[in-house]
């Protein structure tokens, strides 16, 4: 039975851990958080979708939907795709609480890589220091020089970058507008842009740099 007050963060670390001491699965706590947040986003979600919208190989991605059927927040239904169980609601529920909105956005001159996808963190600017250990996690999960984060703090009513808050609206204006439009973000939010050649690996970095606040 699990134990209550576990953060949503702590639940997919024990979903991906290595069973019955095997080898580590190829796929991240960032993997399945991913994959439950696209479930609850578009469900029913089909099998073969959820396959093509993640970076791992099909067997690593089929392994990953049975450890969240077996773990209760996941169920097919009939030929349609799978859809989030009560259990699995409630977990989307507290991501979505923290982590509301998540997109590609066009976002070419604030990121490395071809494909950006930004998620909005509410109320963390406060657990930012300098954006280096973001970006780190980005590429350490995406591979060096296929991968990095670009993290975004609403601070005083702009968007700034850290360690030394510089305006992004100065430099890149219409990314910044675009960013204000699509997410909106509220003082103190934390915005988190992944960028990969990959779109599924942009999104997949985005995630993995934002678990790094909780």
């Amino acid at each position: 039975m699990e134990r209550p007050n576990v953060s949503w963060k702590e639940k997919f670390v024990r979903l991906v851990g290595a069973a019955d001491g095997r080898v580590a699965p190829a796929f991240g706590p960032h993997h399945a958080a991913v994959t439950l947040v696209m479930i609850g986003r578009e469900q029913p979600l089909g099998r073969y979708e959820l396959c093509q919208n993640l970076s791992v190989g099909e067997g690593s991605a089929r392994t990953l939907l049975k450890r969240l059927t077996e773990s209760g927040y996941i169920s097919p239904e009939g030929k349609q795709g799978q859809r989030l169980t009560e259990k699995g609601q409630q977990l989307f529920d507290e991501v979505s609480k923290e982590v509301p909105l998540g997109l590609f956005l066009d976002a070419s001159a604030l990121v490395m890589y071809e494909n950006a996808y930004a998620n909005l963190v509410r109320n963390k600017g406060d657990d930012v220091r300098d954006g280096i250990r973001q970006r780190d996690e980005a590429i350490i999960r995406g591979g060096y020089d296929s991968a990095g984060a670009t993290t975004l703090i609403m601070k005083h009513g702009s968007i700034v970058m850290p360690p030394d808050d510089f305006q992004t609206l100065i430099e890149y204006e219409r990314e910044t507008l675009l960013i204000l439009e699509s997410l909106r973000p509220a003082e103190n939010d934390v915005i988190i842009i992944g960028s990969a050649d990959d779109p599924n690996l942009a999104r997949e970095v985005s995630m993995a740099a934002v678990m790094t606040l909780f």
